[in-house]
């Protein structure tokens, strides 16, 4: 199974709260149109917690991750873009 997690925080800054809730609206379409994938959301308290998190290299919120691999931080990606990327995933 393809796992696609968004990583943010708690209490983000006004614009990453407006980003972080497009991606999630995004997150929710995308479920519904792919059952086989599992779509995670993290809200940490604070940014320290990140170095538990694998795959983060970019310390800027929010991130997405594929599959343990950093695909976006902080900005908001095509959701097309990110449907194709997963799509390699699931082969």
């Amino acid at each position: 199974m393809v796992e696609v997690k968004l990583v943010t925080l708690d209490e983000p800054c006004s614009a990453c709260i407006i980003i972080t809730n497009l991606i999630k609206e995004m997150f929710k379409e995308l479920e519904a149109q792919m059952p086989e994938v599992a779509f995670t959301i993290i809200e940490m308290q604070h940014i320290k917690e990140l170095k538990a998190i694998k795959g983060v290299e970019v310390e800027k919120m929010p991130i997405i991750l594929i599959q343990d691999e950093q695909i976006s931080a902080g900005s908001l990606p095509n959701k097309r873009y990110l449907k194709q990327l997963i799509e390699e995933e699931i082969g």
